[in-house]
């Protein structure tokens, strides 16, 4: 099938399907999506000169603006940094030959929405934001009428200063027409981006639908992403779910993980710690874990939804880069040309580093380290050198990753359509109250079969904790031993030299010091060993204590085992209720549970030694001490992961037994909701039978080629 066939074959779906969207509302939105993303696909390898087409994206407030001004203006404030839910807009920046400022204003409608949400009685985020943008139109005394028709506005300028000064009343947090804003697009002079594009997202948790809307547009045509995740909620839950599914099903192919923000995480953290290496280190430790943990487990389940290929682009994110738009400002920015934001940050860390820190003072080369945007600047270059190998994956991958997805939605779709005709067919509305009842007690004995293979799995992570318990205990030896490490000492030494000469007796007795150097060796022990060493000890246990709790019970995994007993029990029959009707129901609820996850944090695990030692030990007593301290450290170290092992798998367990108990309900729920679907199409049953034979028909496409049966309805 050529990509031009299947577009054709899809609008065709689209539109023929449409008319069922009441019935169906997530399967044919999903539908709806898949073909808007293929479109835009199709147009966009149509176009002469493509653009590799690179995002950042994150969260609001996550820095994706400052990122993005350091990394592309040197800093200087093109974007404007102070974006807020109710301010944040995309923005795409490209090639142009004179800087302009595209505007796109929100259409009347959603603005209508904006207004009767502002009115409302509610207090959900969507109103807060309408509210606070309703009032911003109101305070600016703008033409919202006049404005809102001109839908898209080109603002040209003479220079890029110039356009940074019209930038900020369309984009900034107090500009005059912000609020009425939905995007933008920068078009500047800049040779280094003929041939890219580079779009600043609003965040993903951004409240307001149709920005939402723009940035899923977005990444339908996006091929390279910056993903930026604060240091201090590394990879929470809003950023896993981005990662799982929306990205990847978007078809991006190179993703660049940044752990953003690091100058505030140092700020939070250092005030506990001894010295910014210490900061720094731990930092690192514990977020790299928690990179590898998630993403690990993200990879985990794409490889068991049958998606390897987005596993894979999963693993290859797992080492994030470390960034500080602010600290890089530090280092390489005159203080005149500091923001507020950053003169706060860089005096709240220097007066730390003074205070806790004995005295430290940050330098340039601390600054640039921290920043990290040498090694920035190098991924964002190396994505723009692969340009065509990235396009050419994309155009490679267009089609099978389309008929991939259009397969999953039509075997959804068609396995609901089915399961209501039967019911339909086969029953009538005196029925239903009967077959409802018999559901709900059939329900309980599904769901006891269902329990059974959770507490199972409680029971082999009990027993897992047990294994492990040794496991932790025989692994010390290998971290226990410290090597001796050789050094020299040059040591200034003297001696006298007589200066009396025969022929002048009042020199006679005479004598002058003479100084000179030596080296003498001598054996040490390196404190930084045994950080390193206890620090290893905890990351490789850890990683070794969720690898097993994964082999025994991982979310995907239980799931798949649940589906699995389901799937058996719903073989058996009787004659007052067919569980098999409502399969897709029940699977459904099982898709939907929130599985419990194993999570481990024991904090700085070497700080007992890096409290009592520093530098190099040489005196055999401390020696002695320090290699006493590291097995004492060791054995804290073992307990606090034992300890956090039980912990997390005692709080697992009372998830599983809650999980048991809600199981019964949702799935009675849902069936309950089901038949009451099925209710209301009893008032028509046999157009309503007709109906769900086509769209059956349409699924499957009866033997024919899918266009051609589409054609003929």
């Amino acid at each position: 099938m050529t990509i031009e066939s299947f577009s054709n074959q899809l609008q065709i779906l689209t539109q023929t399907l449409s008319k069922y969207h009441s019935r169906f509302p997530a399967e044919l939105a999903e539908l709806s999506s898949l073909q808007q993303d293929f479109a835009a696909k199709q147009l966009r390898f149509a176009e002469a000169g493509q653009r590799l087409s690179i995002g950042i994206i994150g969260q609001v407030k996550a820095g994706k603006s400052s990122f993005l001004n350091a990394l592309l203006f040197n800093g200087r404030a093109v974007l404007p940094e102070a974006a807020t839910p109710k301010t944040a807009n995309l923005t795409r920046i490209t090639h142009g030959g004179t800087p302009t400022l595209v505007v796109h204003y929100y259409t009347p409608t959603v603005w209508r929405q904006f207004v009767a949400l502002a009115a409302g009685e509610g207090n959900h985020t969507e109103a807060r934001v309408a509210r606070e943008l309703v009032d911003m139109v109101r305070r600016a005394g703008v033409d919202v009428d006049a404005v809102l028709a001109k839908g898209k506005e080109d603002l040209p300028a003479a220079n890029v200063a110039e356009l940074i000064d019209v930038l900020n009343d369309y984009v900034g947090n107090d500009g005059r027409y912000t609020a009425l804003v939905e995007a933008t697009e920068l078009q500047l002079p800049l040779p280094e981006l003929q041939g890219f594009e580079v779009v600043d997202t609003p965040g993903m948790n951004d409240p307001v639908a149709s920005r939402t809307q723009k940035t899923r547009e977005f990444m339908a045509r996006c091929d390279v992403v910056f993903f930026l995740s604060r240091c201090g909620q590394f990879l929470d839950r809003s950023d896993r779910d981005l990662l799982a599914s929306q990205l990847p099903n978007k078809g991006v192919k190179r993703l660049i993980l940044v752990a953003c923000q690091f100058d505030n995480a140092i700020l939070d953290d250092g005030f506990d710690r001894s010295s910014l290496a210490e900061t720094e280190t731990n930092l690192k430790i514990r977020i790299n874990r928690r990179a590898d943990t998630e993403l690990e487990g993200l990879a985990k389940d794409r490889e068991l939804q049958g998606v390897p290929e987005v596993a894979a682009l999963l693993r290859k994110t797992k080492t994030p880069l470390f960034a500080s738009s602010y600290a890089y400002g530090f280092s390489d920015w005159p203080a005149a040309r500091w923001s507020k934001g950053m003169q706060h940050v860089h005096g709240e860390l220097t007066s730390m580093a003074a205070e806790k820190w004995n005295g430290y003072i940050f330098t340039a080369e601390d600054w640039r380290r921290l920043g990290n945007f040498q090694a920035l600047t190098a991924a964002y270059k190396a994505a723009r050198s692969a340009k065509q190998e990235l396009l050419t994956a994309q155009h490679n991958g267009l089609l099978p990753e389309a008929e991939r997805r259009l397969q999953d939605i039509l075997q959804r779709l068609g396995e609901v359509a089915e399961n209501r005709r039967r019911q339909l067919r086969d029953n009538d509305i005196s029925k239903l109250a009967a077959q409802q009842a018999a559901a709900e007690r059939r329900i309980n004995g599904i769901a006891a079969v269902l329990a059974e293979i959770i507490n199972r799995n409680r029971e082999q992570v009990r027993a897992l904790h047990g294994k492990m318990h040794v496991e932790l205990q025989t692994g010390m030896a290998g971290f226990s031993q410290l090597n001796t490490r050789s050094g020299t000492d040059t040591v200034e030494r003297s001696r006298e030299v007589s200066t009396s000469t025969w022929y002048n007796p009042f020199s006679w007795g005479s004598s002058r010091t003479v100084y000179y150097t030596t080296t003498q060796s001598y054996r040490y022990l390196a404190v930084a060993d045994a950080i390193e060493q206890v620090n290893q000890y905890a990351v490789d246990n850890a990683a070794a204590l969720l690898r097993a709790f994964q082999d025994v019970i991982y979310p995907t995994k239980l799931r798949a085992d649940l589906r699995k007993a389901l799937l058996a029990e719903l073989d058996t029959r009787d004659e007052n209720f067919n569980p098999e009707e409502f399969r897709a129901t029940l699977e459904g609820c099982l898709n939907c549970l929130e599985l419990p996850e194993l999570k481990l944090d024991i904090g700085d695990p070497a700080r007992a030694i890096s409290a009592q030692f520093c530098g190099e030990v040489r005196d055999d007593n401390a020696m002695a001490q320090l290699c006493a301290t590291l097995l004492q450290t060791l054995q804290t170290v073992s307990g606090q992961l034992d300890a956090a092992f039980k912990k997390g798998v005692d709080h697992l367990c009372m998830q599983l037994d809650a999980l048991c108990e809600s199981l019964a309900k949702e799935m009675a729920a849902g069936i309950r909701a089901e038949l009451e679907q099925l209710g209301k199409a009893f008032a028509d049953k046999e157009q309503e039978l007709a109906h769900y034979d086509e769209v059956i028909a349409i699924t499957r496409g009866d033997g024919e080629p899918l266009t051609t049966s589409l054609s003929q309805n």
